[in-house]
């Protein structure tokens, strides 16, 4: 199973993500963009697990949940991985208690350390808006992140984790919730 462990976000962040996208596909540019139910910020990617880890993995996830305490995030402007000069990923960046979103990373990573999981050394969370296929009017994209209008930044409560399985096809990926585990209050 191909999984990993995200903050899903609310519907009115969705819609948001979703008339950027929009504005931003006028441009022509050859991105292939998350469509609207698949939006959510990943806090750690994990890759191949087996089937009989899940419940290991959740287990775990459950004692680091309780180790920390919800919080609250925004999006803010967009931006572009690695960078703007060549860009392979589009985003909305994130703002509000980002250092208690590091600290359940960090957790995370301690927590998995022992079941073979790598840590992740840089933390950038960001909400996918497309991937670049190729540089077909990557310019005026990325003019166009000028005119975008306001980002509705109110803040979004973070109050549980969600391990997902990833179950990709030719029509995209397929995002499946194995286990919502909450957080302290």
């Amino acid at each position: 199973m191909r999984l990993f462990i995200a903050i899903q976000v609310p519907h009115y962040v969705k819609l948001c993500a979703g008339k950027i996208r929009e504005q931003l596909r006028s441009t022509g540019a050859d991105i292939k963009w998350v469509e609207d139910n698949n939006y959510h910020l990943t806090l750690k990617f994990l890759g191949e697990v087996e089937d009989k880890e899940v419940r290991k993995l959740s287990q775990e996830l459950n004692r680091v949940a309780k180790e920390s305490k919800s919080f609250n995030l925004s999006l803010s402007q967009p931006g572009a991985f690695p960078g703007i000069k060549r860009p392979r990923v589009l985003f909305l960046g994130l703002s509000g208690q980002i250092d208690p979103a590091l600290e359940l990373g960090q957790r995370i990573d301690e927590g998995l350390r022992s079941m073979g999981f790598k840590p992740d050394h840089k933390r950038h969370f960001h909400l996918t808006l497309g991937r670049f296929r190729s540089d077909r009017k990557m310019q005026e994209l990325l003019q166009s992140l000028d005119d975008l209008p306001p980002i509705d930044n109110r803040p979004f409560p973070v109050r549980e984790l969600h391990l997902m399985e990833s179950r990709l096809s030719r029509k995209g990926p397929e995002y499946l919730v194995l286990d919502r585990i909450k957080l302290a209050d």
